[in-house]
């Protein structure tokens, strides 16, 4: 199965793909900026490069966050784009999750993204074979993160854009390792994908959606008007 994954939730803009599980081929650029231009030329680079062609693309899995607002929309916009133009089939993974695939030795997996004001989102996962999710992806303060943790005895492996704010906090009270790789790759992100297409199939188009977990500011502003 060809696989073709995408990411903007953080602030790197990723797209990679796999071949019978192998990876092909893996871009990121890093920017402050979110464009779906960018991503659009990155895959269309990727195809360029290699003896591939969009078309024989079996699947098409896409980063739904949480992390940011603006940025996951770009990617599942397009990835919806693809889907329906291609007529292939597409698979909304969780971007925490697609991080988390980084690490495969033992211990708690901590992926986080800095989401300001002493918050993140963040997913509590562990490698038994493959990750899995013990904590739902959420954005908390990270006071309530370290009490969910302390609940865990094991040293916990930190992943992420802007874990560097949380570590100080974080190693005052457990045993964290700051893992070398701790950002997401397309690669992951289609692995990811095919992993999960294997177990539950295929997503409704129309489904697949952001998971922004709380409402954005302005939505939360348009609230504010509709209730007055």
């Amino acid at each position: 199965m060809r696989v073709l994954g995408i990411d903007t939730s953080t602030l790197k803009t990723c797209a990679g793909l796999i071949d019978d599980g192998k990876d092909i081929a893996s871009f990121e650029l890093s920017s402050n900026m979110f464009n779906s231009e960018e991503l659009v030329e990155m895959v269309g680079d990727i195809f360029k490069k290699l003896d591939y062609k969009l078309k024989d693309i079996d699947l098409i899995a896409v980063g739904i966050g949480p992390g940011s607002f603006t940025g996951t929309r770009i990617a599942v916009t397009i990835a919806r784009t693809f889907a329906q133009t291609l007529g292939i089939e597409i698979k909304g993974v969780s971007s925490l999750k697609a991080m988390a695939l980084n690490y495969e030795g033992e211990g708690i997996i901590l992926p986080l993204f800095d989401a300001k004001r002493g918050r993140a989102y963040y997913g509590i996962y562990k490698n038994q074979g493959e990750i899995e999710n013990l904590k739902e992806d959420s954005l908390k303060h990270i006071d309530e993160i370290m009490e969910e943790l302390r609940e865990f005895k094991e040293e916990i492996v930190v992943l992420g854009p802007g874990r560097d704010v949380f570590l100080e906090n974080l190693q005052k009270e457990f045993k964290v390792v700051k893992y070398k790789d701790g950002m997401i790759h397309g690669t992951n992100v289609a692995h990811l994908g095919q992993l999960e297409y294997g177990k539950f199939g295929g997503d409704n188009l129309f489904e697949v959606l952001p998971n922004y977990i709380n409402p954005s500011q302005a939505e939360r502003e348009f609230g504010k008007k509709t209730r007055c």
